[in-house]
């Protein structure tokens, strides 16, 4: 156990009568914002951030959200879980700008939370986002909810197929793909979150975003494909865009490559002039 993970605390916050845990570590002091995470769809801080939660709070305080399903019932709706972040960061960032970190739908959330508060958010990173959904992914959720409504135990096979590149899964074993698609959840959250994905747009939100930005793409991503990516860095003024050869899941596929890009922008954010596209790392 390393240090940081020593260190690491649970908290959490009510927020329209929903208790909301988040997760922090790193050093306190230190000029460095507060670097504040958001999950994705069926994932949690544990499971999409395992890897990058502990290596990024070596350098500052790093906060990362469990984001809740709201007890008022009814259609989950993107502003709730904008709420949740934005209550958090409240509670975290001593009143001061934080660096905002987004994943899959937790992109959407944080992209959301950075246009609705520009002055809280100082820096802005968007992995595998979208403004709006599209013919795509409405074609991708029907079959998933047509899986989830038979109650198929296919839904998982599919889900990790549709995660993960074809180089990725055709170099695992059977049972490797088994235990990956036997830790996926499914519950009533997760439904709704699906559900959500398929209304989401952004489209006239984005350009009011003011933070400094980097886009993430994964040129291999099935669920959401890098051209979503691609709109953001075109929609967000003061952004830069990069991408890694990996699927959608690209926190488990690809984390130390992720890792160095986060890193390295967070410690230089305007390092590259707005409007750059940043070269991928070749091996």
């Amino acid at each position: 156990m390393n240090h940081n993970e020593r260190d690491r605390s649970a908290d959490s916050i009510f927020v329209d009568g929903t208790e909301v845990p988040y997760h922090s570590a790193g050093p306190s002091e230190g000029d460095s914002p507060v670097l504040v995470m958001v999950h994705g769809s069926t994932g949690s801080t544990d499971s999409h951030y395992g890897y990058l939660f502990p290596m990024l709070a070596f350098r500052q305080r790093v906060v990362s959200i469990d984001l809740q399903l709201p007890t008022q019932g009814g259609a989950l709706a993107l502003e709730q879980l904008v709420r949740q972040v934005g209550a958090v960061i409240d509670r975290v960032s001593g009143g001061k700008p934080v660096s905002l970190m987004g994943y899959s739908l937790g992109a959407v959330v944080a992209a959301a939370v950075a246009a609705g508060r520009p002055d809280s958010v100082r820096n802005l990173v968007l992995v595998a986002g979208w403004m709006k959904t599209d013919a795509h992914q409405q074609l991708r959720n029907g079959v998933w909810r047509e899986l989830r409504a038979a109650g198929s135990p296919a839904i998982r096979n599919y889900m990790v197929f549709c995660a993960f590149s074809p180089g990725f899964i055709a170099a695992r074993t059977p049972q490797e793909l088994a235990g990956m698609a036997g830790k996926i959840t499914l519950d009533g959250f997760v439904d709704q979150q699906m559900d959500l994905n398929g209304r989401i747009d952004i489209v006239d939100q984005v350009s009011k975003i003011r933070a400094t930005t980097l886009v993430v793409g994964c040129t291999q991503d099935q669920m959401v494909p890098r051209t979503h990516s691609l709109q953001l860095f075109g929609a967000i003024d003061d952004a830069r865009y990069t991408e890694i050869d990996s699927g959608h899941a690209v926190v488990f596929e690809r984390p130390a490559e992720l890792l160095r890009l986060v890193d390295t922008f967070l410690r230089q954010p305007s390092a590259s002039a707005a409007g750059s596209i940043i070269p991928t790392a070749r091996p």
